[in-house]
């Protein structure tokens, strides 16, 4: 299965995703929704690194170590990320192409509420699993997109 699939399957699952949460939120309201997918987000991401690190089977992880393993998790949904800057303390990257965006533009979300969730979905997730590869690492989501033809600015950064 090509990169392609992987990404259009991603971008299928999440479009169910999304429908889940807006009927939630019609049902609970949207900051209580929010507030689930938060913390639903936050605690996959730590399962995700504590099992990744184990399979890395080492303790010490730098930056650079820790975006390669980290990056597992966007590639398993069609995302590929351009590292754009790097050092010891900092990776920048882009991401162009994602299935959670354009699945939430396809259910006609608008784009703040596609960033907040973001924000509070996959950027949890990222920098929740990268705090299990080293607690001195954060995720952060430096620069949403202005829309479908630009991109995401994503950093992981030592503290």
């Amino acid at each position: 299965m090509g990169m392609e699939d992987v990404f259009n399957g991603a971008k299928s699952a999440m479009t169910f995703y999304d429908a889940y949460l807006k009927t939630v939120a019609e049902e609970i309201g949207m900051d209580q929704a929010l507030s689930l997918h938060r913390k639903m987000f936050e605690t996959m991401g730590a399962m995700q690194g504590e099992m990744i690190k184990k399979q890395a089977g080492t303790e010490e992880i730098d930056t650079k170590a820790a975006l390669s393993l980290a990056k597992s998790a966007p590639e398993s949904l069609g995302i590929s990320m351009e590292i754009i800057e790097e050092s010891p303390q900092k990776i920048s990257f882009k991401v162009r192409k994602c299935p959670i965006y354009e699945a939430a533009q396809m259910m006609g979300v608008d784009a703040e509420t596609i960033e907040t969730l973001c924000r509070n979905g996959p950027v949890k997730f990222m920098d929740a699993m990268t705090k299990q590869l080293d607690p001195n690492l954060s995720y952060k989501l430096q620069r949403f997109r202005s829309g479908p033809d630009d991109f995401c600015e994503e950093v992981i950064v030592r503290a």
